[in-house]
């Protein structure tokens, strides 16, 4: 009797570990939340955990990270919690970077611009940016910032030439113009990025004791060539490489 119920208890405690389930959240959009869904997932797969994505607003991500409601942040910089404008103590980087991202000027298609494109070429006309984009919005002049509540309302006010210039994610662009025949028939992305920069994993502190096998399980999906190929799949660009 005292075997089964030790094997019972067993069996119990194996299935209590098989349902290990953290969630995260990311402010970032389509198709940078799919791509980091899959990574995260991936990742935490050796240590038998399940992972939950939400995208929220930025601001609420942070809060509910910092108060340990949410486990996870999947997508801020490195030097996220001297820039933030929300308390963020609890938060602790997993020291892996798990994309490269890249923020880009759109103009209208016949629109030339002289490089080496820079924050000064943006900045010789209105921008029409993602309102709450910090980011984005310490680089352009005060007189210049046009803040709407979505990136699609940034593309369609340079098509409608109610603004000079959209800035984005670049990844987000994209997945725009794939979306909106019109918008890709009229508008371009400007060659070279304005800026570029990894973005990291933060967990609440409870979790600090994951934070090395993390770190460790992202290093071997990029060994193996899984973050590389899961990156292109969504037009992204993996942490470590170069963009061309």
């Amino acid at each position: 009797m005292k075997r089964i119920y030790i094997f019972v208890l067993f069996l119990f405690s194996m299935s209590a570990i098989a349902e290990e389930k953290l969630v995260f959240a990311t402010h970032s959009s389509a198709p940078l939340s799919l791509y980091l869904k899959e990574v995260i997932q991936e990742a935490l797969k050796p240590y038998s955990i399940q992972a939950e994505v939400l995208e929220l607003p930025g601001s609420r991500v942070i809060l509910q990270v910092n108060k340990g409601r949410i486990d996870g942040d999947l997508s801020r910089v490195e030097n996220f919690k001297d820039i933030s404008d929300y308390p963020s103590s609890n938060y602790r980087r997993v020291d892996e970077a798990i994309v490269l991202t890249e923020i880009v000027m759109i103009t209208l298609a016949q629109k030339e611009i002289v490089q080496p494109l820079t924050w000064n070429t943006v900045n010789q006309g209105t921008a029409a940016f993602l309102r709450g984009s910090k980011t984005i919005r310490k680089h352009l002049d005060s007189k210049n910032r046009v803040s709407l509540s979505s990136n699609i309302q940034a593309l369609e006010m340079v098509a409608n030439e109610r603004a000079d210039s959209a800035i984005m994610f670049a990844s987000v662009a994209k997945s725009l113009f794939q979306q909106h025949a019109k918008l890709n028939e009229k508008l371009i992305i400007q060659k070279n990025a304005l800026m570029s920069y990894p973005l990291f994993i933060y967990l609440n502190k409870k979790h600090l004791k994951l934070i090395p096998k993390l770190e460790q399980s992202l290093r071997q999906l990029k060994a193996s060539g899984f973050i590389e190929n899961t990156a292109k799949r969504y037009q992204l660009i993996p942490p470590n490489i170069n963009p061309e």
